[in-house]
């Protein structure tokens, strides 16, 4: 075996959503491509040292190709699980892979979750058809999904989902966390109320269930999504799995890997 597949994300620290995500997709990218050896990197410092302390060893994207390079693998193919090509894909997915550009015979890396909106390959089409999959809504429900956004670079990806939402006429509101970034919590709260909706449900428009979502969108806190809807007078039920745990979302990203591999 001399090809190998690394799963690059930002990294879980939860057991249980690490388990049910991340785990659980390397395991069915390792079943789809049984002759390449399957790895994961996370590029998360802080998420790497929580879970040192707890005696679980996951590599950053530089250690995990000095390994790969050491043990002598000839190809090797990154697929990420970022959702966007943003500031964390470019400089720590592609940026770092590019030190070890000339380590191996070949290194290919592959697109993002939402990249592409053409005939063909839809990613935001496929994306949302995913989320509703995932998400059933109730009788009169709007649907709010909550992303990360980007605090030093406008990330325009949320933007293009919306709109693609938006053309298909889905009861569909997306925001990001990062108040520096659109669309923020007052432009939804503006789309909701301009449309009259009573009822949502809030729910990640994130990998993994982690802080961001118990926290920033669900938390009992004044600051959260959750109590700032709430004090905005709408009903709001939450969501708090993270996608990667939803069977239709990981296909995505298989799908994307497979392509990967397949193009080489």
């Amino acid at each position: 075996m001399d090809a190998a597949l690394v799963l690059v994300s930002f990294g879980v620290a939860g057991r249980e959503a690490r388990a049910l995500g991340l785990e659980k997709l390397a395991m069915e990218m390792g079943e789809a491509l049984p002759d390449m050896e399957i790895r994961q990197a996370y590029t998360s410092v802080f998420i790497r040292k929580k879970l040192l302390k707890d005696g679980i060893i996951i590599p950053s994207l530089a250690e995990c190709l000095a390994g790969l390079r050491q043990e002598g693998f000839q190809k090797v193919f990154l697929q990420p699980t970022h959702f966007t090509p943003g500031e964390e894909y470019n400089h720590k997915v592609i940026e770092a892979a590019e030190e070890f550009r000339g380590s191996f015979e070949l290194l290919k890396i592959g697109e993002p979750l939402f990249y592409q909106e053409k005939p063909g390959q839809d990613d935001f089409a496929s994306g949302l058809a995913a989320v509703f999959s995932a998400y059933h809504l109730e009788d009169g429900e709007d649907l709010v999904l909550l992303g990360h956004g980007s605090p030093h670079q406008h990330n325009p990806v949320y933007e293009k989902l919306q709109e693609r939402a938006d053309r298909q006429d889905l009861p569909v509101h997306i925001g990001v966390l990062e108040e520096s970034d659109t669309p923020n919590f007052d432009m939804v709260l503006a789309r909701l109320q301009k449309k009259g909706t009573k009822k949502v449900l809030l729910a990640p428009l994130l990998l993994s269930g982690g802080l961001h979502v118990h926290e920033d969108m669900a938390g009992e806190g004044a600051g959260s999504w959750l109590s700032r809807l709430k004090s905005a007078g709408l009903e709001v039920r939450t969501e708090l799995r993270g996608l990667a745990e939803y069977p239709a979302f990981r296909k995505l990203y298989l799908a994307k890997a497979l392509k990967l591999v397949g193009s080489e």
